[in-house]
């Protein structure tokens, strides 16, 4: 099943009856498209029962944010994850802009999204990881963006709330 157009935001989920031996978990695949770009872009099996539930509930909570909004799109990229993920160890991780399913970001890659009160920009990224350093690398990296009316962004979130087996 496909919410949302892939050539814009979009999220793709698809069980797969031949990896469960039960419903217990769900498994199958899930892909989001930002800008017509596939992310993760290779295959994962994903737990769909958690991950749609950990993405509805992300899409839910994003914060409104003008500067971050409005910012060039590599900068933005860069200052979401370092506010997510900043480099000082004493400093918690702020997760408000995160939409990442675990999925995705176990495989280095990343979602965020932020506000500015109407619309909604999405912002993706693959990253490499530095062991060196235990960061992403966040050089020259290439981000994937598109901008959502909060309408187009609800529909997506109802559909992830209606997808069966997760309606409740």
């Amino acid at each position: 099943m496909t919410l949302g157009n892939p050539y814009k935001f979009a999220v793709l989920i698809d069980p797969i009856d031949d990896w469960n031996i039960d419903n217990t978990f769900c498994n199958g695949l899930l892909l989001v498209c930002v800008n017509g770009v596939i992310f993760p872009h290779e295959i994962h099996t994903a737990t769909l029962r958690y991950e749609i539930g950990l993405l509805k509930q992300n899409l839910l909570s994003l914060n409104t944010n003008k500067r971050l909004y409005t910012l060039p799109a590599q900068q933005a990229f860069i200052e979401i994850y370092n506010i997510t993920f900043p480099e000082n160890a004493d400093i918690d991780n702020d997760y408000r802009f995160d939409i990442s399913p675990t999925l995705l970001s176990d495989n280095s890659c990343f979602i965020f999204g932020v506000c500015d009160g109407t619309n909604t920009r999405i912002l993706a990224s693959k990253l490499d990881y530095e062991i060196e350093s235990g960061r992403h690398k966040l050089q020259d990296i290439m981000v994937c963006e598109t901008f959502l009316s909060v309408d187009g962004l609800n529909k997506i979130i109802s559909g992830l709330e209606n997808f069966p087996p997760f309606a409740e």
